[in-house]
């Protein structure tokens, strides 16, 4: 693997790897001992985590040398970000304390859905060059 690449993986990659790892982490401590801080307030932070998640597999694959992963991988980040939810909430019903809620799910979808329709408005990365 040459210099350039290991950047690349780095630079795009390993953030998306390393925010997956996080979420899996954090979804496997049992329930009694996260704090509760409002009622649906886990909803919000479902969608915040899943956006962010959204944005890095958003990164990690329009940073590709191959082309149609570039092209597609808005729409991919997004079926990306459905799957990692069902697979965290099918996880969480294995995690003591944990239960599986479709609403849970919803929200990490929303997450995605909004950075979405940001990008699509604001067609980040539309103006840098393919430098992967």
């Amino acid at each position: 693997m040459n210099q350039t690449k290991i950047i690349a993986y780095l630079q795009y990659q390993l953030p998306l790897f390393a925010w997956c790892v996080f979420i899996y982490t954090v979804s496997s401590i049992p329930q009694t001992r996260i704090p509760n801080l409002l009622n649906y307030s886990d909803k919000i932070v479902h969608a915040g985590v899943f956006f962010v998640l959204c944005w890095l597999a958003h990164v990690a694959l329009y940073f590709q040398p191959v082309q149609w992963l570039r092209k597609h991988s808005l729409m991919l980040a997004l079926v990306f970000v459905i799957l990692f939810g069902i697979s965290d909430e099918y996880h969480q019903m294995f995690t003591p304390g944990r239960t599986t809620e479709i609403w849970d799910l919803v929200a990490d979808t929303v997450g995605g859905i909004m950075y979405v329709s940001l990008y699509l408005y604001f067609k980040f990365y539309d103006s840098l060059e393919h430098s992967a």
